[in-house]
């Protein structure tokens, strides 16, 4: 009876650490997307696509999540802001149901 409560309690934490390296790998596509797209001879599309291009080779199920990219003004500043919705992942019938959205932002350069 021990065993299987702390299998479950094991299970629990890798699924977390899971989720986690997931939102942390994706932030940093997403924003290394947005400094792409800020390039004084790019726009804010060119950075969505590096974003895609850069989770396709280490997020895995990215292909089924959206990533979007649009020019905002940040505290009086014009960014360029990258987000991505992602699966949650879930290991299992347990774990959390729904998605993630990651956003990145970079100053553009072109002001």
């Amino acid at each position: 009876m021990i065993a299987g409560l702390v299998s479950v309690l094991v299970l629990a934490a890798v699924q977390l650490a899971f989720a986690l390296h997931l939102r942390n790998t994706a932030t940093a596509h997403v924003i290394e997307g947005a400094r792409h797209g800020a390039r004084a001879d790019l726009g804010p599309q060119d950075g969505a696509q590096r974003a895609r291009e850069l989770m396709a080779g280490s997020v895995p199920g990215s292909g089924g999540g959206s990533v979007t990219a649009t020019r905002a003004v940040v505290g009086g500043v014009e960014v360029v802001q990258v987000t991505a919705r992602l699966a949650m992942p879930v290991f299992g019938p347990f774990g959390p149901a729904g998605s993630m959205t990651v956003t990145g932002q970079a100053y553009a350069e072109d002001q």
